[in-house]
């Protein structure tokens, strides 16, 4: 059994609030979005020395004239076997810098990937993905979406078992967290409903439950608990089980 931590952190803002919080839980894995690539090593000092990682861009934003990498990493206490990037949108969105006037600049200026890692445990290996699915307004699901969570499912199909977590930016119950719910188990408890700070997200209360841990039926999910006060996501902890 190993203890798994999901947060989306919002770039470098809360990492007051981060850093101490994941040296406190001592999770085994750490699954993050919005994740500044300049920051990893504030996550892997939080860790502990043998901590490792993969990381995947998601865009190019430009910060106080210079140009600034975010995406999706996973890290681990365990040792990797493997890694792997699988892209779902194009990835020729990481040729401008983020563009979030409208919906259609949002598209064009990102990309979207399931990042991951198969990690040795004392039983062999988990694989752990995760991913920030497409954005949309109001949380309501449009064409982009409806596109991409398609393209979403076919690079997972090939992916045999896994533990998939994210910040899906698309709320439980509404259209896309649905079609992804029907393929994999969701794994959160019906009473959180939702996974929005609203103490801390720009936005204040939102009842969007959108943040997930979804897996396989090869998977064992347990003692799934969200904490609030970290960034303006909630961060889920779960215990990972590999059944045998």
């Amino acid at each position: 059994m190993v203890k798994l931590i999901q947060l989306n952190i919002e770039g470098s803002r809360h990492l007051a609030r981060v850093v101490p919080f994941l040296e406190n839980e001592k999770p085994d894995i750490v699954c993050l979005q919005e994740l500044n690539e300049k920051d990893i090593p504030h996550i892997l000092d939080a860790l502990g020395e043998t901590a490792v990682y993969v990381f995947t861009p998601m865009v190019r934003r430009m910060v106080e004239g210079s140009i600034l990498a975010q995406g999706s990493g996973v890290f681990s206490l365990l040792p990797f076997r493997d890694t792997l990037a699988r892209h779902y949108t194009d990835i020729h969105g990481l040729d401008h810098i983020y563009d979030h006037s409208d919906i259609h600049q949002n598209h064009k200026t990102q990309t979207c990937a399931v990042t991951g890692a198969d990690i040795e445990t004392d039983d062999g290996f988990i694989r752990i993905l995760t991913t920030h699915f497409t954005w949309s307004v109001g949380g309501e699901a449009d064409e982009y979406q409806r596109k991409d969570v398609q393209e979403l499912l076919s690079v997972l199909s090939p992916l045999g078992d896994f533990v998939l977590t994210g910040d899906f930016n698309a709320p439980r119950g509404r259209e896309i967290f649905t079609t992804i719910a029907e393929r994999y188990e969701d794994n959160v408890p019906a009473k959180y409903t939702t996974s929005i700070d609203g103490a801390l997200h720009r936005a204040g209360d939102l009842p969007y439950m959108v943040d997930g841990i979804f897996s396989t039926s090869a998977y064992e999910v347990t003692d799934v608990e969200m904490i609030c006060g970290v960034s303006d996501h909630c961060a889920l902890i779960a215990h990972i089980t590999k059944k045998s």
